[in-house]
């Protein structure tokens, strides 16, 4: 006890190390306080945006207005401080755009006061009660910080980390094709013969994949977050770019623009996105950027990934009440390696906010857990082929979808290799649609598809569409068994599996659907003791054992069909 007041002795005396008696400070015999240069330096792999000057200060009003032709905003909440310095800074006005364009991106030249600033560009259309968002670009500050990570690649090192702390970064730069891809912030070109390194863009927080609720006022700014201010002008601006450069993100490695992702080339790459949010300019045309665009290269891991327009849902903005209005544009969320991909194609915990044309392409060797995406025209894309890429030959597996208010829950595109696939299994798919949808880029794309769909949640049975005949497989997860019982004339539907017909009021016509592609088989039984026939009846030029029917006559009398070669078979 006799040391109690000395502190160096008394910590000895209690074993709590020396390092409690030594002075703060970065030489040696010292122990750190706060960012020290020795702990920093043992991570040389880590370049934090931060370090290169990104400044993480997105702010947001809910009570923007701006009159055609003006460019003065006003926000009554009074957000534009002396202290925030909002002068020079990138701004967002969404709805003050031309129609279908509908975010004015601009800069703040002047401040009046706390409610009022002046901007760069006059505002298209007059609005009220507008979003507002604001902050620092930080294009050229995390492009730096990805170039810096490169050049520790192409020292001879084979993994390097972009790092965004945990705060919302405006990126408002131009699209760069530089690095044979097109975004605002890219990765470049990886030699085939080569080693393959590791480049990952990693944030804080599992949470990064939330969606916004649908009271919420303002977008989902979770954990780490880049927003990217880029939206195009108009549908033929935004086609002449994905012409020339592929299709534009916020983040993209080489791409199907300058021929990765092409005839099986690939920069020779393993991208990882972890813990990321990546939100994008609103458009009601689907003309913003996407979030990522990783189809040339040969693998990416994605993990906790959240990504949307910067829309909400909450009254009065409803920017997601028309999702068909997002196929006006040709926006796409997420691109995932291109068919003939290197596969290692991992996607876990990714969830689409909405406001694309196509939320995500799913290719072949992918393996998703949980992904969710709403508001889109196209919610889930399972690539056959596209843009020269080699066909699709493996298949791609989805434990867990859930895709609501979407135009198509599903669409195809294009056909796999020899006129097979894509393949893809989905071993839920919950919708909440009365009309959930499989479509295509084509009537070939659909006939190739192979794969299995449980269909689940609270859709409505007689809702449920494919645009053209398919070879995917639709389970009704619904039912415990799908038995359906009739009793008027029916054409059978592409989740049904048996049809009890009750023909006691009249004669009844089961019609079947087309047999190309099909991977159904139907039962059909009659279950009156009527005299009243029940004719199963191919559709057009297509036969039943070669007939163009098959009559059930007697009670119980059961026909079980199968599809081959564009015609029906009874087996049972």
């Amino acid at each position: 006890m006799s040391t109690k007041n000395t502190a160096a002795p008394g910590r000895l005396n209690l074993e709590l190390g020396e390092a409690a008696t030594m002075d703060v400070g970065t030489t040696a015999g010292t122990v750190a306080a706060g960012d020290d240069e020795r702990f920093s330096a043992a991570s040389p792999w880590v370049f934090d945006v931060t370090s290169y000057g990104a400044v993480g200060d997105v702010r947001t009003a809910t009570d923007g207005a701006v009159t055609s032709s003006s460019a003065v905003l006003t926000c009554a909440s009074g957000p534009f401080t002396a202290a925030s310095n909002p002068v020079g800074k990138s701004v967002i006005v969404k709805g003050a755009a031309a129609n279908g364009v509908t975010s004015l991106v601009t800069t703040i030249i002047s401040r009046q006061s706390n409610t009022q600033v002046t901007l760069a560009a006059n505002a298209a259309t007059t609005v009220s009660g507008g979003l507002v968002i604001w902050g620092t670009d930080n294009t050229d500050a995390i492009q730096d910080a990805t170039d810096a990570a490169e050049a520790y690649l192409a020292a001879g090192n084979t993994y390097a980390q972009v790092y965004t702390p945990p705060q919302p970064f405006l990126i408002a730069g131009p699209l760069n094709n530089s690095k044979s891809g097109n975004g605002q912030i890219v990765f470049g070109v990886y030699g085939v013969a080569a080693n393959k390194p590791i480049l990952e863009f990693r944030g804080e927080s599992d949470g990064a994949a939330a969606v916004r609720h649908w009271q919420q006022t303002v977008p989902q700014f979770a954990g780490s977050c880049w927003v990217s201010a880029g939206v195009f002008a108009s549908t033929s601006a935004q086609t002449t770019n994905i012409n020339a450069d592929g299709n534009p993100a916020v983040l993209s490695g080489p791409n199907e623009g300058f021929g990765y992702g092409v005839a099986a080339l690939f920069s020779n790459i393993m991208p990882v996105i972890r813990n990321m949010a990546i939100l994008t300019t609103h458009s009601t045309f689907g003309l913003t950027y996407g979030a990522a665009n990783l189809y040339g290269c040969a693998n990416a891991h994605v993990e906790n990934l959240g990504f949307g327009t910067l829309g909400t849902v909450a009254s009065p903005s409803t920017d997601y009440s028309s999702p068909g209005t997002f196929g006006t544009g040709l926006s796409v969320g997420l691109l995932l390696p291109a068919p003939g991909n290197n596969d290692n194609v991992v996607a876990k915990n990714i969830g689409c906010g909405g406001g694309y044309t196509y939320a995500c392409f799913v290719t072949e060797h992918a393996m998703i857990d949980r992904y969710m995406a709403l508001y889109c025209w196209a919610g889930l894309v399972a690539v056959g082929t596209y843009a020269g890429s080699v066909g699709s030959v493996h298949a791609m597996k989805i434990l867990n979808a859930s895709i609501e208010a979407c135009t198509n829950e599903l669409y195809i595109l294009g056909a796999g290799s020899s006129g097979v696939g894509p393949i893809i299994d989905i071993d839920q798919l919950s919708t909440e649609s009365g009309t959930p949808n499989i479509a295509g880029s084509s009537a070939a794309a659909m006939l190739a598809a192979r794969g299995i769909v449980r269909l689940t949640g609270l859709f409505t049975e007689s809702g449920v569409t494919v645009g053209n005949p398919c070879g995917i497989k639709l389970i009704n997860g619904q039912a415990p068994y799908p038995v359906r019982a009739v009793s008027t004339s029916q054409t059978v539907r592409v989740i049904d599996e048996v049809l009890l017909v009750d023909a006691s009021a009249g004669a009844r016509a089961i019609t079947l659907i087309s047999a190309a592609a099909t991977p159904n088989s139907y039962t059909v039984k009659k279950v009156d003791s009527s005299g009243n026939t029940v004719t199963i009846t191919a559709v057009g030029a297509e036969t039943i054992d070669g007939a163009a029917t098959k009559v059930l006559s007697a009670q119980w009398e059961t026909a079980t069909v199968i599809p081959s070669g564009g015609n029906w078979y009874v087996v049972a």
